[in-house]
């Protein structure tokens, strides 16, 4: 990504992350670049007050000279800002990363005549603007927070003690030092947090600050690029839209800085976070799950580990939500440690008598947290497709296994047995719209779990039992005239962005194109959705961010590759129907004066992968959803369900192009219109580790990449080429 021009504010900025710390770039006057710090996991700790993150504050990079032009590169294989300021006095050259293992923020700038100053800033009211107006939860007293500046031999330190209702809440430090190296200041800023006041963090920010200092610059800079080109060698996606590759490809970017292995969850501002914004914690009627699914379909599934942790670690919260029924719930709202939001006690779900909000009336009442029930079990899907797309047995049959069961507990406590036999749910909250009977939402988390928990079951007496609620259930409720419905006798009759109702079409495949008139059956609901806007690039304005992506994805999934493209380029020539900022695709809601969120841009790169490859149905599907106008489109090393890496290129229609790399001995299928006659409904061993490859006899894949000179790094993952014909 190049920039001729530096962001004049926050929500535009240049973003740099390491998987924990974050940085927002920009400039606020003509002399000073504004660096806005984020640190992913600095959450409240009392569980008295309602879950919010903490502000950490930012550096001023000031210049003894005014800044007349710039040149910089931000180079997404590397994590790298560099290139050329043009001060007044004299050009200098500037190397900006947040490196991607110890988090340090380090600032090369070469300057000969001019100078250079970064300092820290903190904020002494770490309250967010929505933590201050959380009704009916009392966060009070707003206590400022103690800030207390210090130095050394070898920096600056400012450290900012937390308080929450007069007990410590945790203590950030951030260190600053700058270095001359020969032509050379060096500025050096770290983030120290401790949740539990440990009175040793001190020594640790003078630790960590000292080998940050100590590490030659070239040994941190090779570190850093070698942890983010093992990442970023990993896929290879080729597009004839090239604004939609380029999209996808800085998506993939803003995954690393967002998170790591052993990084942070990701929340509604992962890294990059402004205490402006009216989502401070983590939001789960949706936002969490859409976050996580370009980690498991973009091959990176490592990336879903903390939030794998985050869930096992607290457990008892989860068991808490979940009441005396047992089992495991989520509220809409928790903060990273899945703490629910502020004091209770408050009903469990469903809706007491009385309390039903099918009308809209209730919208802002603290029941909507509470009846929203399928928000656990739709988490528990992104931990599933992860294991699943990486063929970790010991994950599915532990880790998932169990959550699945308590999910499914929590379900069974609701249940309504009518004197047919019938299973039915009582009056729930489908995310952000109406209150059902038989909601979608939930009957379609509750059958995908069930279903899975059935695949990962051996046969035993609670398996039938499973088997036996699975068939007593209601099936979905449905309208010939404008298809599914939100539940029981609740239509969909205004614009609305959520798709919660049609998660059984996407992403659990539970109706399909396969199924004999599910297409035209999804093709109806979908279509009803949209249809109150004028068009896709004419969009309703509650039908903006997540809607084109969400719509993209449903009508990729049966097969509508046109649609879903042109619900993709409204996503981006519209910007999100008005809502994101195309310079750093962050999302915004409200007219671009509010803080930034990152879950919505990650989906539009998700909806672009499902137009290229999907697996359910036990079927790898190549190519599922390709515009009939797209003659030429590759992609390397996107994986399917079991363990597989596939690879497919389409050269002027035809395929060329196909591999499948296997973990495991196992047999599987393919399934694409573009599909060579042999290959056509034929299931194909392979054994554990190895390859299969076809081409036609004058394609070769060594050419190919050799014209991808920009995405030649590909080639090292050891793609096989098959032997001419």
């Amino acid at each position: 990504m190049l920039y001729n021009a530096l962001p004049q504010r926050q929500q535009e900025s240049i973003l740099l992350g390491s998987g924990l710390v974050g940085v927002m770039l920009f400039q606020t006057n003509d002399r000073t670049l504004q660096l806005a710090l984020g640190r992913a996991d600095v959450y409240n700790v009392n569980p008295e007050v309602t879950a919010h993150r903490k502000p950490l504050g930012y550096c001023k990079l000031t210049f003894s000279s005014i800044i007349k032009g710039v040149e910089l590169r931000l180079d997404l294989a590397s994590g790298i800002l560099s290139g050329t300021l043009e001060l007044e006095e004299e050009d200098i050259t500037l190397t900006c990363f947040c490196h991607a293992l110890s988090d340090s923020i380090i600032l090369d700038v070469k300057q000969v005549v001019t100078s250079s100053t970064l300092t820290y800033h903190p904020i002494e009211n770490p309250q967010s603007s929505r933590t201050r107006n959380s009704h009916p939860h009392d966060n009070g007293p707003f206590e400022p927070a103690d800030v207390r500046s210090y130095a050394d031999d070898i920096g600056a330190y400012t450290s900012t003690t937390y308080r929450e209702r007069g007990m410590k809440a945790g203590e950030v430090i951030v260190s600053t030092s700058t270095q001359r190296h020969h032509q050379s200041l060096r500025h050096f800023c770290c983030i120290e947090y401790d949740r539990y006041n440990n009175e040793q963090l001190a020594e640790a920010a003078r630790a960590n600050l000292q080998a940050a200092l100590n590490e030659p610059f070239e040994t941190q800079r090779q570190s850093h690029e070698d942890e983010w080109s093992e990442y970023a060698s990993r896929t290879l996606i080729s597009l004839p839209d090239e604004e939609l590759e380029s999209y996808v490809d800085f998506q993939f970017y803003k995954l690393r800085c967002l998170t790591r292995p052993n990084g942070a969850l990701i929340d509604l501002q992962g890294v990059w976070f402004d205490p402006t914004t009216p989502w401070p914690g983590v939001w789960h009627n949706l936002n969490s799950q859409l976050t996580y699914w370009i980690c498991a379909y973009g091959n990176r599934s490592d990336l879903m580990k903390p939030l794998i942790r985050q869930l096992e670690e607290h457990e008892h919260q989860l068991a808490k939500m979940g009441g005396k029924t047992g089992g495991y719930n989520l509220y809409t709202v928790t903060n990273a440690d899945f703490c629910q939001p502020g004091p209770k006690p408050t009903p469990i779900a469903p809706f007491t008598e009385g309390a039903g909000i099918a009308d809209g009336t209730a919208y802002h009442t603290q029941n909507v947290q509470d009846a929203t029930l399928g928000n656990f079990l739709w988490l528990v899907h992104n931990l599933w497709l992860s294991a699943s797309y990486e063929d970790d047995q010991d994950t599915l049959h532990t880790v998932v296994k169990h959550f699945l069961k308590k999910g499914i507990q929590f379900y069974r406590h609701h249940f309504i047995y009518s004197p047919d036999g019938s299973i039915h749910l009582p009056e729930t909250f489908s995310p952000e719209y109406k209150s059902a009977r038989n909601c979608n939402y939930d009957l379609a988390v509750l059958k995908w779990a069930i279903s899975t928990y059935l695949a990962l079951e051996p046969d035993t007496e609670e398996r039938l039992e499973y088997a036996e609620i699975l068939g007593r259930l209601v099936d979905y409720p449905y309208s010939e005239e404008t298809g599914y419905l939100i539940g029981q006798d609740v239509s969909l009759t205004d614009a609305h962005r959520h798709y919660s109702h049609l998660l059984m079409a996407y992403p659990f495949y539970l109706r399909n194109a396969d199924q004999e008139g599910e297409k035209e059956r999804i093709r109806k609901s979908v279509d009803h959705w949209q249809s109150f806007s004028k068009s896709p690039h004419e969009p309703h304005e509650k039908l903006v961010g997540y809607s084109f992506t969400g719509a993209a994805s449903l009508y990729a999934a049966i097969g509508e590759g046109d649609l879903a493209h042109e619900y993709l380029r409204a996503f981006l020539d519209t910007g999100a129907g008005g809502r994101m900022h195309l310079t750093n695709t962050q999302y915004y809601e409200h007219a671009g004066v509010d803080a930034t969120t990152v879950e919505v841009p990650l989906t539009g790169a998700t909806a672009a992968i499902d137009m290229l490859l999907q697996s359910w149905g036990g079927k790898i599907r190549v190519f599922p959803a390709i515009p009939q106008g797209w003659k030429d489109a590759s992609f390397f090393n996107l994986p399917a369900h079991g363990g597989y890496l596939v690879s497919a290129v389409l050269r002027d229609g035809v395929l060329a192009f196909l591999s499948v790399k296997a973990k495991k001995t196992c047999e599987f299928t393919l399934q694409s219109k573009f599909l060579p006659e042999e290959l056509r409904n034929t299931s194909i061993h392979l054994a554990a580790g190895k390859t299969y490859a076809w081409a036609t006899q004058k394609f070769d894949l060594a050419s190919f990449l050799k014209e991808e000179q920009s995405k030649i790094r590909l080639s090292k993952q050891g793609i096989v080429i098959p032997p001419k014909k």
